[in-house]
């Protein structure tokens, strides 16, 4: 997504956006498809998976 930081669009729509799509949540086509998932019990610290 182009906003990258859910804080950010936060901060720049902080009493929402008016009508039903937000123009910060559309999808970046230049990025290639990232898996985002983590096995129960398990987190991201500095990119690293860490069980």
């Amino acid at each position: 997504m182009y906003s990258h930081d859910p804080h950010l669009v936060c901060a720049v729509h902080p009493s929402g956006v008016e009508g039903n799509i937000c123009i910060d949540f559309r999808p970046n086509t230049n990025t290639q498809a990232e898996e985002l998932w983590q096995p129960e019990g398990a987190t991201y610290y500095n990119g690293e998976l860490i069980l």
